[in-house]
């Protein structure tokens, strides 16, 4: 069997799930290839286009809110650019089918799902198109369609969305989310071993400030921290410039904290030891992240919301599992200082998270997928 995954460039939510199924189509001893949708197509004036709005989204949460909730309540606009692709790409489409031709497409983004199904159907290939909808408790209307063999989604409350808009049940499946490898693998270290492996000091409260996969966070939590100065660390993640990082480093040091230790670590590729390591995790951060500290046990104070977070944030309230802190800066630095304080109060949240009803496995995904590609009606 052959299989090739899809993503598109949008922070690493769409990369990550794809790279992991990949290589679990790998290990399940299928020929797996994974690509870029607007390179693999030709097409990458399209991604270059599509990644600098998104860009502009994330630096603009107002405005992206409003105009991704119109774009996600409305398929038309992802439909007329699968009818565009279909136009004018046939041709490099049926190029790269003559050099690996997949007996399944795994898309993580709409573009991937939306454009192949056009192109596929009107060339009359029949290769199953599958699309995992990485918002997770939702999928946006795009993103529905009954040409897929299947759109995979890991909640129930998600499901129920892609219903409502139109994705019928013989072509619905509610999957395992697909945890990384860099996660999967191996136990969870313990807090204070993680820390002494990350050089932080293992007995202080730590705070995981994660500002984004761009590192566009607001940093008014970790100001208002710095000014209480208690006896804990912040340790700061996300991607980001060197410009950003001169630029927290100056609001560091204009604060003068005796107390309080901040290490900044921008992009990180050990993220289970970051996980083990934080007491709470908080900020600015994609679905894949909050879904990742449900898996770690660890809650997740929401401080800043995109559009497709807000089911998220939902799900973390339901769960008790975190808090929904947006626009509520004086709050969640309270909130943060009274667990530094009285750590021993998360361990009551933690049976919360036996509740979720998630299952975590990137190789089971696989596996669903994969039978289902071999089940023709």
């Amino acid at each position: 069997m052959k299989a090739l995954c899809l993503y598109v460039v949008a922070g690493k939510g769409h990369y990550v799930p794809a790279k992991a199924v990949h290589d679990s189509f790998i290990e399940m001893g299928i020929d797996s290839r994974i690509e870029e949708v607007f390179e693999y197509l030709g097409a990458q004036w399209l991604g270059r286009f599509n990644n600098r709005f998104w860009r502009l989204m994330l630096r603009f949460p107002f405005i992206e809110r409003h105009v991704v909730r119109f774009f996600d309540k409305d398929s038309g606009g992802i439909g007329l650019l699968a009818r565009f692709s279909d136009a004018s790409l046939k041709k490099n489409l049926m190029a790269r089918l003559e050099e690996f031709r997949p007996d399944l497409i795994f898309a993580t983004h709409p573009y991937g799902s939306a454009i192949m199904c056009e192109m596929l159907s009107d060339l009359g290939l029949d290769i199953p198109v599958y699309y995992y909808a990485t918002d997770v408790f939702m999928t946006p209307k795009s993103g529905v369609s009954n040409k897929l063999k299947a759109l995979l989604i890991p909640t129930e409350e998600g499901a129920a969305v892609a219903r409502s808009y139109g994705q019928s049940d013989d072509r619905l499946i509610v999957c395992p989310f697909p945890l990384q490898r860099e996660i999967s693998d191996g136990p969870m270290p313990g807090k204070k071993e993680a820390r002494r492996a990350l050089e932080l000091d293992e007995d202080l409260f730590t705070l995981q400030l994660n500002l984004g996969g761009e590192g566009l966070g607001s940093l008014a939590l970790l100001e208002g921290l710095l000014r209480r100065d208690i006896p804990m660390q912040i340790v700061i993640i996300g991607g980001m410039k060197k410009k950003t990082e001169r630029y927290i480093s100056r609001v560091i040091s204009s604060m003068h904290a005796k107390n309080t230790k901040v290490y900044i670590r921008g992009f990180i590729s050990d993220v289970k030891s970051y996980l083990a390591a934080s007491d709470i995790i908080a900020g600015r951060a994609g679905i894949n992240t909050i879904v990742e500290a449900m898996y770690a046990h660890r809650p997740f104070l929401i401080t800043e919301l995109v559009y497709t977070v807000i089911p998220s944030a939902d799900y973390v309230e339901k769960y008790k599992v975190g808090w929904n802190m947006t626009g509520k800066k004086d709050e969640s630095i309270r909130l943060v200082l009274d667990y530094a304080s009285h750590p021993e109060n998360l361990l009551e949240m933690d049976e919360n998270f036996s509740h979720i009803p998630i299952e975590f496995s990137a190789r089971h995904l696989a596996s669903i997928v994969a039978e289902n590609a071999n089940t023709r009606h």
